[in-house]
């Protein structure tokens, strides 16, 4: 059923990548604006000229933390449309390391073929902002939402930047300010761009640290890539700031042309 094309989403958590997986699936022919509709929280499907494309939120992951049905994804596709009108599928797997990304992919009968991978990436200084941010607006210690296993995580997401070896990056930053980067991206992974959904905001993880959903329909209006200035001179920033140079000098590398 499933050996048509299809994407797995590599990211952290913070780095915007939901709003990336929104923004995909809706450059298809005939979508000229935001019709995502549910099935479950973590599933979304999408009808197009071509057929139904479906969005998976984290479907690999197994755990006491996640839905129990994800067990039984491929049947609920299948109950909701024949094998030949599914014309597309985006996944996402959060806060694994790339090997993780992969092997989980390789075991999934939905995965396991027919599938790129992209990693989302966001610069270190806004990431390590936006997830300082969320950890006081949810009530919860720092160093459940950023610590050194997290910061090293990011590292090996950043580690085959500068040679894929196929798999597609794509930077936050430049996608969220530039259109001729978002057009090059979908021409990139063979999808037609639209720009569909460029305004819509994620609401997984409560939407934004900053602006929560104040901006979940003009998504485009956020300052998203000068979060760090609002930290600057938060301790727990500045303290991963001076005890990560090597990552920072490693993302200001991947980032040089960003906006």
């Amino acid at each position: 059923m499933f050996e048509f094309p299809k994407i797995m989403i590599a990211s952290m958590h913070r780095t915007g990548h939901h709003a990336i997986a929104i923004w995909l699936m809706h450059q298809q022919l005939g979508i000229p604006y935001f019709q995502l509709k549910t099935i479950t929280q973590w599933l979304f499907y999408l009808e197009t000229q071509q057929g139904i494309s479906f969005l998976l939120n984290n479907p690999l992951v197994r755990d006491e933390n996640q839905h129990p049905d994800k067990a039984n994804v491929s049947q609920i596709m299948k109950d909701y449309c024949e094998a030949n009108s599914t014309n597309l599928i985006i996944g996402t797997h959060e806060q694994h390391s790339l090997k993780d990304v992969v092997w989980s992919c390789g075991t999934s009968d939905v995965f396991a073929v027919n599938t790129k991978l992209v990693v989302v990436l966001r610069d270190f200084k806004n990431w390590i902002a936006s997830c300082i941010k969320m950890a006081g607006r949810d009530g919860k210690r720092y160093d459940s939402i950023i610590n050194d296993n997290k910061i090293n995580l990011y590292k090996d997401h950043c580690k085959f930047f500068f040679e894929p070896n196929g798999i597609e990056y794509v930077l936050f930053n430049q996608w969220f300010t530039s259109e001729e980067y978002r057009r090059d991206l979908a021409a990139r992974l063979d999808l037609d761009f639209t720009d569909a959904a460029i305004d819509q905001g994620s609401p997984f993880g409560g939407g934004s640290s900053f602006d929560k959903m104040e901006y979940l329909k003009s998504a485009s209006m956020m300052k998203v890539n000068d979060r760090y200035s609002q930290m600057e001179n938060h301790p727990v920033y500045k303290k991963i700031i001076q005890d990560n140079q090597e990552i920072l000098e490693m993302s200001n590398e991947i980032f040089a042309d960003a906006d």
